[in-house]
């Protein structure tokens, strides 16, 4: 699974759906995520067990940095090193991810569009991974 935050236009001017341009918390998160990735070594499952919660903490709270950050262990000095050493190429990288995505949310299972509800999205991951312990149980 990959969790892309949106931005759209160039990177001189980017523009974002919650925020004005340059998009700050767009490209806080991106460091959010390097940095996890980072930490865990190139590890998506474990990277994603990070900055998944540190997203919920911020979507859920009026997007308070420095305690999402360390409400889930994320290295703040970490992340302020990225905002100035690699944002600027993280936003190059994002533009061209999401270049051909016109509407959030935006979910695909294998390159493929997928409706973002509960059933689609099970439906689409179990078809490509039916050994997955979800993919037994009945959708209620």
């Amino acid at each position: 699974m990959t969790l892309n935050p949106f931005v759209y236009g160039d990177a001189s001017s980017p523009n974002c759906f919650d925020e004005a341009s340059p998009c700050i918390l767009e490209q806080t998160s991106m460091c959010v995520i390097h940095v996890a990735t980072q930490a865990a070594n190139g590890d998506a499952k474990a990277a994603q067990a990070q900055y998944v919660p540190w997203l919920v903490c911020m979507d859920s709270n009026g997007d308070p940095v420095d305690q999402c950050n360390q409400q889930v262990g994320v290295d703040s000095a970490a992340v302020q090193s990225c905002l100035k050493t690699d944002a600027a190429d993280l936003l190059k990288q994002y533009l061209q991810t999401d270049a051909p995505i016109r509407a959030t949310p935006t979910t695909m299972v294998n390159g493929k569009s997928v409706k973002a509800n509960y059933a689609a999205l099970k439906t689409a991951i179990c078809a490509a991974d039916s050994s997955l312990s979800a993919c037994g149980s009945v959708v209620v």
